[in-house]
């Protein structure tokens, strides 16, 4: 029987299966072991040992996928612990390949061939019949998982997956693993028909204490040995607790899912191909958006937004090899959330192609590109909290129609009158801003750091240093002189006061962003429409501001219009409701879709 060969591990896998080696004299399995229901073992779990535990789990998928085996001629086995399963296989002579990056035997069967290589970018051939995926592999990314197993699977072929999976969402809380809910909703979409799906979780449990008990044995072995860390494993024992309290709570689960690839889908865009950031170059987005937008193709803009800024972005095309007919793309930012760092994402280039976009149920292409994105990037438990956006009319209207926006607040226009004082004797001073200045940067952090406690009670997005420096100073229009940066003092302490960035907008000065107390926002719009009406250039000053926030900026005289610009939040995976978001957003013309 094959074994694991513990040196080709990561160091996060290394201490548990040099543990399993004391133990039993070799790793077989990295998985969880099974227990027959309603017969716990006894108190100390010696009478089965955790390697039987495993090997029964083994057994049981053996039995699941033996029947789909049976008419098949060519099977794949991906992951650490399916190498027994592989060898099986091979042995009732099938044509298998075993994919291990430490398997520690090469194929002992004219029928088993085994490969150390990664799933995704491993040139396996195509047209197998059976593909079984380890649970391990669960905290890699679902969308090119089942996008790979359908490119190299034959029609009506069937795809194994077992692991954990998050059950319970409905807290804010990050997780690794993937979500239940999301990833049924996904393989359907992606052309797979859910054949079984088999519920393990309370048969995995009593793994936890058997492995918990072998851990303990052999701890200070493996520090003697110097097989692992205490960091390493503390660092595994706080997994394990991790795993044990998600069980208990319901938050966690452990499924086996059988999938089939559906021969003949109907529908709309079944045979639709999904992808990330990844998956595509950017170039081949360029035809697209200028004929949904209407606008030249800037690959600068694209690379400061998606490379420099870190994007994420939903794309597909009508088939595989197709040119790419829609894309929704996603910007992160740094937040407070209520006084809590966290992280949201601001949605944009949001396209479909004009010739298909016949309309917006929940069979075309903008509803599968946008729920696949919200689902991996927008929640409780991914990686962006809260997403944040300005949609145009027909997508907010049709989105919210859709399930998978609702409307949190809206965007007004105040216009400052000319000042009355004299800016002269004002007692303060501007000056452009130097992001390369270390001393500078470090005012604008100071400054930051007293603006943002005023917003506990809302959401704003994080405005220190290293932010405006991507934002207005690596932005491919700096060039071009796009925005006036300030930095505002009191000229009798030469303290800074505030930062201000404004851009020319028609005939008024637009203020895209500034970082001051909130208790001093007055005063500096005064100040700032000093400025302008000293420089002359233009017949005035401006701000974007959500309503929610419209009092803090409303100066005496100032006139208030709408402008007809939505801002909407998730709906479609849980997350925070939008009673909870309305009018909570303090944001300006800096954070409307990169102006």
């Amino acid at each position: 029987m094959v074994a694991i060969k513990t040196t080709l591990l990561p160091s996060s896998l290394q201490a548990l299966a040099r543990a399993l080696e004391l133990e039993f004299g070799e790793c077989h399995y990295l998985h969880y072991g099974i227990d027959e229901p309603n017969s716990p073992l006894g108190g100390g779990y010696e009478e089965k040992s955790f390697l039987e535990m495993q090997q029964h789990f083994s057994d049981k998928l053996w039995l699941q996928i033996n029947e789909a085996l049976q008419s098949s001629k060519k099977a794949l086995f991906v992951g650490r612990s399916v190498g027994f399963l592989a060898e099986q296989s091979a042995a009732q002579g099938l044509e298998t390949t075993w994919l291990s990056a430490s398997a520690s035997a090469k194929g002992n069967s004219k029928n088993l061939e085994i490969h150390s290589a990664d799933f995704l970018s491993a040139h396996l051939g195509t047209n197998f019949d059976v593909i079984v995926v380890e649970g391990s592999y669960h905290y890699l990314d679902q969308l090119p998982i089942l996008n790979k197993c359908r490119e190299i699977l034959k029609s009506d072929g069937d795809v194994y997956l077992f692991g954990e999976y998050l059950d319970d969402d409905s807290t804010i809380q990050y997780s690794s693993l993937p979500n239940l809910s999301s990833f049924k909703q996904l393989s359907d979409r992606l052309g797979y028909d859910l054949v079984q799906e088999l519920d393990f979780t309370f048969e995995v449990q009593p793994s936890f204490p058997a492995l918990s008990t072998l851990l303990q044995r052999h701890e200070q072995v493996l520090i003697r040995r110097k097989f692992a860390t205490n960091q390493e494993l503390e660092k595994l024992k706080e997994s394990l607790q991790l795993a044990i309290d998600d069980f208990n709570s319901g938050r966690r689960c452990y499924r086996l899912f059988h999938l089939t690839k559906v021969a003949s889908p109907t529908g709309e865009y079944t045979n639709a191909e999904y992808g990330d950031k990844d998956a595509f170059n950017p170039d081949e987005v360029a035809e697209l958006f200028e004929k949904s937008f209407n606008k030249k193709w800037d690959s600068d803009l694209w690379h400061w937004k998606y490379m420099l800024g870190n994007g994420k972005c939903v794309i597909a095309r009508q088939h595989r090899d197709g040119e790419i007919v829609s894309h929704y793309g996603g910007i992160p930012r740094e937040i407070y959330y209520f006084g809590r760092p966290s992280m949201a994402i601001q949605p944009c280039d949001v396209m479909v192609l004009p010739e298909i976009r016949k309309h917006y149920g929940k069979s075309s292409l903008f509803f599968k590109v946008a729920a696949t994105f919200l689902e991996r990037e927008i929640g409780n438990t991914v990686n962006h909290l809260l997403g944040f956006g300005f949609p145009n009319k027909p997508t907010m209207n049709a989105a919210i129609r859709l399930g998978l926006y609702e409307k949190t607040d809206d965007f007004v226009e105040v216009l400052y009158m000319a000042p009355y004082s004299d800016y002269e004797k004002s007692g303060y001073s501007w000056s452009a801003l130097n992001m390369d200045d270390p001393v500078q940067q470090k005012e604008v952090d100071g400054l930051w750091q007293e603006m943002w406690p005023d917003f506990s009670s809302g959401i704003i997005g994080m405005r220190h240093s290293q932010y405006l420096k991507y934002r207005y100073f690596e932005h491919p229009y700096s060039v071009k002189k796009l925005y006036q940066c300030l930095m505002l003092k009191n000229d009798s302490t030469g303290f800074p006061v505030a930062v201000a960035i404004l851009k020319i907008d028609g005939d008024r000065k637009l203020i895209m962003d500034f970082i001051c107390p909130i208790t001093e926002i007055k005063k500096i719009l005064s100040q700032l429409n000093q400025l302008v009406e000293k420089e002359g250039q233009v017949s005035g000053l401006k701000i974007w501001v959500t309503r929610g926030w419209l009092d803090t900026v409303r100066l005496e005289g100032a006139i208030v219009n709408e402008l007809g610009i939505e801002i909407p939040c998730n709906s479609w995976n849980p997350g925070p409701s939008s009673r909870t978001l309305y009018g909570a957003w303090w944001l300006t013309a800096g954070d409307i879709d990169f102006m």
